[in-house]
Order: C-alpha cells, then sequence, then structure tokens
C-alpha cells in the first residue's frame, strides 16, 4: 500500500477540477431557486462526477482534500463558515475514501466512494449550523432529517460517481496517458 507523492499534472488536474466546481456551482445555483429539493441532492450528483473524474485520473490519497481546501477556499467570498465547512468535509471525505480504498486501482470502488464527499459536506454543514451558525435560515431539523438527508444524498451522488465511470471508460480513459 505505498503511495506516490502528488505531483504537478496531478495538482494541476486537481485545479482544473476546482475550476469546473466553481463554474457548475454558478449553473446549478439557478437549479436550486426552481426545484423544490435540497440542495444537497441537486449538488451530489455533480460533484459526485467531478470527484469520481479526478479520482479516475489522479488515483492518489490527499486529492479529494486538495480539492475540499481548494473549492473551499474558492467560496470564501460566500462564508466563512461555508469555507470551513467544505475544506473539513473534503478532508474528512479524504480520510474515510482512502481508508476504505486502501488503492485506487477499481475503477468501481472509486464509483461506490466518491458520493461520500457530498455525504461529508452535508454532515460537516449540519454541525456546522448545529454548533456555530445560530439562526433559523440554516436550522436542519435535527439528526434523523440529517441522516435521511445524507442518505439521499449518497443515492443521487452515486448516479453521478457512476455515470462518470462510464464516461471514463467509454471515452476519456482510452484517450488520457497515465
Amino acid at each position: 500500500m505505498k503511495y506516490k507523492m502528488l505531483n504537478v499534472r496531478d495538482i494541476a488536474t486537481i485545479a482544473m477540477c476546482i475550476a469546473i466546481a466553481v463554474v457548475l456551482g454558478k449553473a446549478v445555483g439557478i437549479f436550486h431557486k426552481i426545484l423544490p429539493f435540497s440542495r444537497g441532492i441537486i449538488n451530489a450528483p455533480f460533484f459526485s462526477f467531478i470527484i469520481a473524474m479526478m479520482l479516475y485520473k489522479v488515483r492518489k490519497p490527499g486529492a479529494v482534500s486538495l480539492f475540499g481546501i481548494g473549492y473551499g477556499f474558492m467560496m470564501a467570498r460566500m462564508s466563512m463558515f461555508g469555507t470551513i465547512s467544505i475544506a473539513v468535509g473534503g478532508i474528512a471525505a479524504d480520510i474515510i475514501i482512502s481508508i476504505i480504498l486502501r488503492d485506487f486501482t477499481s475503477d468501481m470502488k472509486i464509483a461506490i466512494f466518491s458520493p461520500i464527499y457530498s455525504i461529508c459536506g452535508i454532515i460537516s454543514t449540519f454541525i456546522m449550523t448545529t454548533f456555530f451558525i445560530k439562526s433559523s435560515l440554516y436550522s436542519f431539523g435535527g439528526t434523523i432529517v440529517m441522516v435521511l438527508s445524507a442518505a439521499s444524498v449518497y443515492v443521487a451522488g452515486a448516479i453521478g460517481a457512476f455515470l462518470a465511470m462510464k464516461l471514463y471508460r467509454t471515452r476519456i480513459g482510452k484517450c488520457l496517458p497515465n
């Protein structure tokens, strides 16, 4: 279980994924206004797709942490609490994914575990809004609601991650050098 360090190419891939996430976040924000679903359920397929594609290319621990920290810093203009929540969620997801995956060779395992990023985002947001932001505007409604939200976010995220696996296997994986 020996891992190589992230190199410049890996960091460039992560940076491109962060840029895509920022632009996609703006586009997905439109859906938040017109669809009556939770933000997490709308965001999960898109972010799980990005995380899965990033892991298919990078295949090293630390990638999700760097993504979370970088994306968190890009969102700092919105809220410092959001930045902390995104970064902590990314780091927690990376730890969980790295421990469970052990190696990043299986495309199927990457697709199964990519939605963990979105789940960790939901949990870190729950903790942040419960303990640090005392506003009814950001109320989650309790632990049961958070667990149900995390489960639905995983299902929605799995859809995006498996679409990424299909795209990677059929199109992108054949074109890119490792």
